[in-house]
C-alpha cells in the first residue's frame, strides 16, 4: 500500500515537470498536446530573447554571491556551534533557522521594509542579503553533519604540532570538510537561483532574476517561451541536484 502511495505521489509531483518539457518541443505557436512534430524553436526563441539571457546572467550571479557568502558564513557559526558548544546553542540554532519557519511572503514583505530603510530596494545588494537569510537555515544544517564527522583529535594534534587556530582550520578542517563545503555551496546555488517568492517584492523592472522574469512574461503572454525556459532550468536544477547526491549531500541534509 505504501509503495502505490508513493508511486501515485511521484505521479502528481512528476507529472507537471514532464508535461512542460514535452511542450517545449512543439513546433506551433500554442501548447498543444500530444506534441507529434518535435521543433527546437522555442529553445531558439528563448536563447536570443535578451529578457531571459539578462536575467540568466542576474540569477547566476546572484546564487553565486549568495552561496559563497553564506558558506563562508555559516561554515564558522556552525564551527562554533560544533566545536564550542556554547550554552545557548540551542537559541543560536534556532534563530539560524527560524526563516524557515516564516512565510516567504510575510518575509519579503519584511525584506521589502529592510531594505527600503537601508536604501538597497532594486539593488543586487539588497538581493543578496535576502537570499542569504533565506539559505542560511539549510548551510549551517549541512556543515553540522559535516564536522562532527571529522575527528577533533586531529585539530588537537595539529594545535599541538605548532599550528595556529587558523592554520589549522586552513590546513586541517577545511580540507577535511572539502565535500561538505561543495555540497552546501551547490544547494544554497540552487536554492537561491530558484527563489522567486521573496525575490519578487524586492525587484523593479531593471532587475528581475529569472523566476521573476518567467512570471512577468507570463503576465503579458503565453506561449510555448516558457516552457522551453522552465525545461532549461529544470534540467540545469537536476544536473545540480544529480552531483548534489553523488557527494552525498541529500543524505547529509536529512540525517541526523
Amino acid at each position: 500500500m505504501i509503495l502505490v502511495v508513493n508511486i501515485l505521489m511521484l505521479i502528481v509531483v512528476l507529472a507537471p515537470v514532464v508535461i512542460v518539457i514535452w511542450m517545449s518541443f512543439t513546433p506551433t505557436a500554442g501548447f498543444v498536446l500530444p506534441v507529434t512534430d518535435f521543433s527546437l524553436r522555442w529553445y531558439r526563441e528563448a536563447l536570443s530573447y535578451p529578457g531571459f539571457v539578462d536575467a540568466f546572467r542576474l540569477s547566476f550571479e546572484l546564487a553565486t554571491l549568495a552561496a559563497l557568502i553564506t558558506v563562508a558564513l555559516s561554515f564558522l557559526a556552525a564551527y562554533g556551534l560544533v566545536r564550542y558548544r556554547p550554552a545557548a546553542g540551542g537559541a543560536l540554532k534556532a534563530f539560524f533557522t527560524a526563516p524557515l519557519l516564516v512565510s516567504a511572503v510575510v518575509f519579503g514583505i519584511a525584506m521589502l521594509q529592510f531594505v527600503n530603510r537601508m536604501g538597497l530596494y532594486n539593488q543586487l545588494a539588497g538581493l543578496v542579503l535576502a537570499h542569504i537569510v533565506l539559505v542560511v537555515p539549510f548551510a549551517i544544517r549541512s556543515f553540522e553533519v559535516t564536522l562532527r564527522a571529522v575527528p577533533e583529535e586531529l585539530e588537537w594534534a595539529a594545535m599541538i604540532l605548532g599550528r595556529s587556530r587558523l592554520g589549522m582550520l586552513l590546513r586541517v578542517t577545511l580540507p577535511l570538510s572539502a565535500r561538505g563545503l561543495i555540497t552546501a555551496f551547490l544547494f544554497c546555488f540552487l536554492l537561491s537561483f530558484s527563489e522567486v517568492t521573496t525575490t519578487i517584492f524586492m525587484t523593479g523592472p531593471s532587475l528581475q532574476t529569472l523566476p521573476v522574469r518567467i512570471y512577468n512574461y507570463m503576465s503579458d503572454r503565453i506561449d510555448p517561451t516558457v516552457a522551453a525556459v522552465s525545461a532549461l532550468v529544470v534540467m540545469v536544477s537536476l544536473v545540480l541536484v544529480a552531483v548534489l547526491n553523488l557527494l552525498g549531500g541529500l543524505r547529509r541534509l536529512t540525517s541526523e
